[in-house]
Parts: C-alpha cells; sequence; structure tokens
C-alpha cells in the first residue's frame, strides 16, 4: 500500500505538517529497533520501550491528523493501536510476575510461599499464552508496510519543505491548543483528588495525564527545554495514578484467583487445611496490596497539592500561551490585506466530516480566515473532535443557541431531541466546554472598509430565524441594528445572500445539517476586491458521517437526516405516517425493494428463491414464534436485499448489504424499519447477533428477539440455494417439541444440506429445538 503524498493541509500549513513529519520520524526507527527484541522475549525492557513508544506514536499520530491522508492515516492507527493493546496486556503481566516476585522475597514461611507461587505461576502461564499474540501482531504489522508507510509519506513531506522557510508561530499556535485542550481534561479532574474511593475516576485522570505528557512531549522542542519541568511533574502524576490503578486491579483479582484455585484444590481431593492455608495467604497478600494502594494514594494527594500550592498548572499555561497572542497578530495582518479571503461556515452541530471537506475545498481555493456563526456541537458525534479542529484552524467562532443549550443543561426537548441533548451534555469534555464558554456571543470586524456583524441568529436575538424570504422591511430593521455592512447569521440552515438598503445578509446555511432536501455540506466565501459572496455546496462522505452516528448508539432517525438533508423534525414525521405502511403496503414496499435489489445484484433468482423459502419457514413456524404480518415484511424485504452487498465485497457481504440498506434512500422504510431490515440482512450469514453489536443498540429486548428469529429463518433460506440453482421446490414444515423437521421436496443436494447445517446454529439457539433437514422427491 502506498500512501498518497499531495494533502491539503501540507500545502497550507507547511511548517507544521514538516513539524509533525520530523517528530514522527524520530519515533518510528525507536519502535522498530525494539521488534525483535519482543518477539525473543528474553528481556521484558523491550515490551517496556517498545509500547512506550507505540503509544507516543499513537499521541503524536493524531496531532497531524489533517496533514495525513484520512484513509491511510485511519488504517495507521488502527493497526498501531491493535499492537498497543498487545503491549500493554504483555507489559502488565511483566509488572504483575515482578510484583509477585519481589513480594516473596519477604515471606519468611515456606508454606505462604507455595501458596504464593501458585499465583505466580498463574501469571507466567498467562504471560506465555500471552507471547504467541504479541508475535502474531508484529508479523503482521510488519507484513502490512505501514511502518514503511509512514515513513515514506514524512520523508516526502519533509523533503517537499526542506527549501521553504520554517514557520514556528504556525507550530506554536496548534500547540498551544493541544496542550490546553488536555490540561483542561486533566485538571476537570480535580473534584476526585481527595475522594479516595474514585477509582475509576482516579484511573480517568491517569489516562488524561498520558495524554498530557505525550502531547507537551511532542511539543517541548519549540520551547527550548522549557517544558521539561512540566514533563517531569506530569509524569510523576502519570506513575502515581499507575501505581494506585495496579493495586486496583490487584484487588478486583486475587478474590476471583482465590475462589477459582480454591475450587481446584477441593476438585483434587485435598484437604480442608490446604484450602484454608492457600486463601489465608492470599489474603495477607491482598492486605499488603491494599496497603500499598493507600501509601500511593496519599503520595498523590501530597504531589497534588504541592504542584497546586507553587502555581505549577499557572505556569503552565503561561509557558504554552505563545499561541493565542500570535494568532491575534496574524489574523490582523490577514484583515488589513484587501485581497484576502475569508471562509462562512455555522450550524457545524459536531459533523466532524462535513467541515473536515469545507476546509479542504477553501484552503484549496485560497481562503485564509475563517468565520464560523455558531451552533458547532449538538446532534452529531463529534463534539469535541469538531471543537478541536475549529481551534486547530483558528476559526473566529461565536456561541449559538444550541452550544448554550448544551452548556447551561435548559433543553426541555423531547423524544429524539432529547436524546440528542444528552449525549452532547456527556459527550462534550471539559475542555471543550472550557473553549465554548469562552466564545463571545457576537463577532465584528472590519475588511477592505467593510463592517462585518456575526451573530447565530439575528442581531437582535440568538433565537430568531432569519429565511431567504424573510420581509424586507424586518432585514431593514436588524441591519439597523446591527450597524455594518456585512452581517453573518445561521440558526435558520437556509443558505442565501440578500441585499437591503445597502445591507447584505449571508447565511453560509448549515454545514453539518442542512435541512433543505440537499445532504451537501454548506459555506461561503467572501471576498473584498471586489465585494463578493460565493455560496458553495460540497459533496461529503455523509454515509461516514451516518455511520458514526450509528456506532455512537444514536437513534437511526439522526442518520437519515444526514443522508437525506431534511431536518429531524421532517424524518420523525414522516415516520410516524409510515408506521403502518409494512402491514397495508408491503407487496409495494418489497416491489420497490426488488427493484433496487437489481440495481445491485441482478442475481434475481437467488433473492426470489430465498424470499419464498424464508417465508414458507415463517408461515410453516407461525404458532411458534407467533409474529405478524409486519415481522413477515421485514424479513421478505431482508430476503430480497440480503445480497446487495456482494456488489461492494464479496468478502463481509452480509456488512455491506446492512450498509446499503441502511444508507440508501430510495427505499420506503421507517427509521426504525430500516434499523430491523438490514440487522435482519446483516445476520443472515457468518457471525451471529451480539449485545455488543452497534447496529442492535438502539433496538429494544423484544425488537432484537424479533430480528434473531426473522434472521435464523433468513440464515437457513439462503442455505438451501447455496449453489444458486432453486433445487428446493417446496418446503414442509414439521413442529416437535424437542426438533424441528424441514422438508424439502428436492433432489438431495450435499451442497445445501452442509450449507444449511452450518446455518442453523442460529435457529436451533432462538428456537430452543434441533432443526433436521429431511429430502423427500418431488
Amino acid at each position: 500500500m502506498n500512501a498518497p503524498i499531495n494533502s491539503r493541509t501540507c500545502q497550507s500549513e507547511p511548517s507544521y505538517c514538516k513539524f509533525g513529519s520530523e517528530t514522527i520520524l524520530k519515533l518510528l526507527p525507536v519502535f522498530e529497533d525494539q521488534i525483535e527484541g519482543v518477539m525473543k522475549s528474553d528481556d521484558i525492557e523491550y515490551v517496556h520501550k517498545m509500547r512506550v513508544t507505540s503509544r507516543r506514536l499513537r499521541a503524536a499520530l493524531p496531532l497531524f491528523r489533517f496533514c495525513f491522508p484520512e484513509k491511510e492515516f485511519k488504517e495507521w492507527v488502527s493497526q498501531l493501536k491493535k499492537v498497543t493493546r498487545l503491549l500493554a496486556n504483555a507489559r502488565d503481566l511483566d509488572v504483575q510476575i515482578a510484583f509477585i516476585e519481589q513480594y516473596m522475597k519477604n515471606l519468611k514461611s515456606p508454606t505462604e510461599k507455595a501458596c504464593v507461587e501458585t499465583l505466580l505461576k498463574d501469571h507466567k502461564d498467562r504471560r506465555k499464552r500471552i507471547q504467541s499474540s504479541v508475535v502474531s501482531g508484529l508479523e503482521k504489522l510488519e507484513a502490512s508496510d505501514i511502518l514503511q508507510d509512514i515513513r515514506k509519506f514524512c520523508e516526502q513531506t519533509v523533503t517537499e519543505q526542506s527549501n521553504a522557510t520554517f514557520d514556528s508561530n504556525q507550530v506554536l499556535e496548534k500547540a498551544h491548543w493541544h496542550i490546553s485542550f488536555r490540561l483542561d481534561d486533566f485538571l476537570s479532574m480535580e473534584k476526585y483528588v481527595y475522594l479516595e474511593n474514585k477509582k475509576l475516576k482516579h484511573h480517568e485522570m491517569r489516562i488524561y495525564a498520558k495524554k498530557l505528557r505525550y502531547t507537551m512531549e511532542v511539543f517541548a522542542p519549540l520551547y527550548k527545554n522549557k517544558l521539561a519541568k512540566e514533563i517531569e511533574t506530569i509524569t510523576a502524576f502519570q506513575d502515581v495514578l499507575g501505581e494506585i490503578h495496579d493495586c486496583d486491579v490487584w484487588e478486583d483479582y486475587i478474590p476471583k484467583f482465590i475462589d477459582k484455585t480454591k475450587a481446584k484444590i477441593k476438585s483434587k481431593g485435598n484437604k480442608k487445611e490446604d484450602t484454608t492455608k492457600f486463601e489465608k495467604a492470599l489474603l495477607n497478600f491482598l492486605a499488603y496490596i491494599k496497603e500499598q494502594g493507600r501509601d500511593h494514594y496519599n503520595q498523590f494527594v501530597h504531589l497534588w497539592d504541592e504542584t497546586k500550592n507553587t502555581g505549577f498548572f499557572v505556569q503552565l499555561r503561561s509557558t504554552t500561551n505563545t499561541g493565542l497572542t500570535i494568532t491575534g497578530k496574524k489574523t490582523k495582518q490577514l484583515l488589513a490585506n484587501p485581497q484576502v479571503k475569508i471562509g462562512v461556515m455555522s450550524d457545524v452541530h459536531a459533523n466532524l466530516q462535513a467541515i473536515e471537506r469545507i476546509f479542504e475545498d477553501a484552503e484549496g481555493r485560497g481562503t485564509e480566515i475563517f468565520l464560523n456563526a455558531g451552533d458547532s456541537i449538538g446532534f452529531g458525534p463529534y463534539p469535541n473532535e469538531v471543537i478541536e479542529m475549529l481551534c486547530e484552524k483558528n476559526v473566529l467562532s461565536i456561541l449559538g443557541n444550541y452550544d448554550l443549550e448544551v452548556m447551561e443543561s435548559k433543553a426541555k426537548a423531547k423524544g429524539e431531541k432529547k436524546i440528542a441533548f444528552e449525549f452532547a451534555k456527556k459527550e462534550l469534555a471539559k475542555s471543550c466546554e472550557y473553549y465554548l464558554r469562552s466564545l463571545p456571543y457576537e463577532l465584528r470586524l472590519e475588511v477592505a472598509g467593510k463592517k462585518l456583524f456575526v451573530t447565530h441568529g439575528s442581531p437582535q436575538s440568538i433565537d430568531e430565524h432569519i429565511y431567504h424570504d424573510t420581509p424586507v422591511e424586518r432585514l431593514k430593521t436588524l441591519a439597523d441594528a446591527a450597524k455594518a455592512d456585512v452581517i453573518i447569521v445561521g440558526h435558520s440552515h437556509d443558505q442565501f445572500m440578500r441585499e437591503a438598503n445597502g445591507f447584505c445578509f449571508v447565511n453560509p446555511g448549515s454545514a453539518g445539517r442542512p435541512g433543505d432536501g440537499n445532504p451537501q455540506t454548506a459555506y461561503a466565501i467572501l471576498s473584498f476586491n471586489p465585494f463578493n459572496v460565493e455560496l458553495i455546496r460540497l459533496d461529503y462522505d455523509v454515509t461516514a458521517a451516518a455511520d458514526a452516528l450509528r456506532k455512537k448508539g444514536l437513534p437511526e432517525s439522526f442518520a437519515q437526516m444526514l443522508l437525506r438533508g431534511v431536518s429531524l423534525e421532517t424524518i420523525i414525521e414522516e415516520d410516524h405516517a409510515e408506521e403502518d405502511a409494512m402491514v397495508q403496503n408491503c407487496k409495494e414496499i418489497a416491489e420497490i425493494s426488488q427493484k433496487i435489489s437489481k440495481t445491485y445484484w441482478p442475481d434475481i433468482e437467488h433473492y426470489m428463491q430465498v424470499t419464498r423459502l424464508a417465508l414458507e419457514f415463517f408461515d410453516g413456524l407461525i404458532n411458534l414464534h407467533q409474529l405478524g404480518e409486519r415481522e413477515r415484511c421485514w424479513l421478505e424485504c431482508a430476503a430480497i436485499l440480503h445480497d446487495v452487498g456482494l456488489s461492494k465485497n464479496r468478502g463481509g457481504h452480509n456488512k455491506e448489504s446492512a450498509k446499503l440498506i441502511l444508507n440508501d434512500t430510495r427505499l420506503p422504510f421507517t427509521s426504525q424499519e430500516r434499523r430491523i431490515v438490514a440487522c435482519i440482512a446483516r445476520y443472515h450469514c457468518k457471525g451471529l447477533p451480539k449485545p455488543k453489536n452497534y447496529n442492535l443498540a438502539t433496538l429494544d429486548r423484544v425488537t432484537v428477539h424479533k430480528v434473531k428469529i426473522l434472521a435464523s429463518l433468513l440464515r437457513v433460506a439462503d442455505g438451501l440455494d447455496y449453489t444458486h440453482q432453486s433445487i428446493v421446490k417446496s418446503l414442509n414444515i414439521k413442529v416437535g417439541s424437542k426438533r424441528i423437521i424441514a422438508e424439502c421436496v428436492s433432489e438431495k443436494s450435499p451442497l445445501e444440506e452442509q450449507a444449511f447445517n452450518k446455518k442453523k446454529d442460529l435457529f436451533e439457539k432462538v428456537f430452543a429445538r434441533k432443526l433436521v433437514l429431511v429430502w423427500k422427491r418431488q
């Protein structure tokens, strides 16, 4: 795999991308040098060093993610994450083994030593078992050439910028935001410092400390060693919180290990005395762990008090605060240039894919400054990532009404809107909330003699909607209130440019939640010599944005809102109006599904045969499953569409089928029915439904059970047409108390029988009966 070299960010912010590439190029050889030692497993320090370096790589890559091609970046991070997880498991066991061995040195009783030796052997056995996974993971990493691809991309980026002047200010301003966000996250946990029982919060604080430390290490060269003491202090926090977490893990593990081992001792017929001695020895070890945990906690509190009292965190902010001053100067310089182009966006609503596309397009058109008219969060899956990107790009932003509602917990919404609000509130990191709270309600600028006024709703109210057909008299009143030449608004999600009495109103439209029936993202570019407003609509990866919503466990209606480019209210109204369509118009819905299925994968005979057999199973088992016409229609549509994913990919085509069903807006399903039909098709082969599958997350338990029943019928029906030759002419279902007989009128087909027996697993699970296939000649 060879990664493409060109990147908009590399062109628009070359110094930042060069710095990032140089940083990663320093880490790669350190990582690679440990591979052989980790595979041999002679020295645990190889695992330790490689684990730390892999974490540094994983921390560095996202800081410069917009310098890399998106598809390759995701693959790089995914593969490194897998390796880091394997190394973490191995390293944790290495540390625990060393801890047990050190503890045993102080034991005087041979009996107690022998008992603790059982725990040591357990850990050593687990470490041996995990080594093969570590080796396999590293071999896959080497075979994938991912490290070479990262190196090649970074080397070419550095080469391309070798003759350019390095702009340290460009990097410093981003370094400030990255470090500030990580520091805010760490400090947001302060209220848990003095609560010894908040173990999960202390672990969360440790993760924040780790991210802050690695972020500072990346940017430390810019500050000429001024961050050395700060990095050392945050590392001390990470270490002591790590010790606390290690003790917490032991406290959870030891009681379980005692119970498991006692059962083994009893099963071997050993004396009760042996069990008692073992339990006592392990409980002594547990008491020692708890004592260590208390000592580490006291060290942590002491470190916190000492650090806070010396003004450490204030000083850290001061050291990294350079970026804000530079940003202000740079912005003023750009605004003084009459040739400057200003990108204007609004109502991003946490849609990361949409604004990534806007920045890519706008920077390609020479845009240097960006304005954001509010509602950066809400409804979308990426509130934190969006805010961090707005900071990275130095976007001049204001607050929107939804931003305020989330921060102040004022929303009184119900149903899906309440879900959106609660998700945004829960997902929003403290650091991003602090940033939002720092934003103004409005913004005034002057460019090339023109006064610009930016507000979310209108100059008179943050909640007022201004549309393309708002009466001219109202616009004149608002223009008088704004006292500006150009009034930039958002909120209504209605893209337009209107002139009234010499004043210009601009609404760039919604970047992240278009509501006019066009799913494209929207923004505008302002030019000033001469003055011009360009309203722009762009295609973006809307299916990725929709899938991200699903993976966050949000309702299907949110995804459909983006895919169709209409308001959530429209989706909800249509869903309510069409609730009974599956029962009343199943024939019509099935015919539409057939037409769409043909456009993807025109194996008509196969899907018609599978549909017929699935419905014969359904009808023959109706007294057992007791499902009705609505569920029968779900099964029919899923059977018609179950193979459409073959048009995308033969491997994992069942998942591709589910995606196409979810994302094809031509299919006449309500949001809920779309999710159900997609799930039934998703499980027609391969893996069985599991609670962790995100596609099932928004379905209630009753509906999930129905999905399992219908998917089980589709699986066996698909198995009976394995050869795609429509061999089975009809089915006769016989239900017994312990088994169900599927009598097939057909010549016996070994391939169909083999596939049927392989796919009947879900059927037997949901119906709690054996499924037997019997062939009967016609």
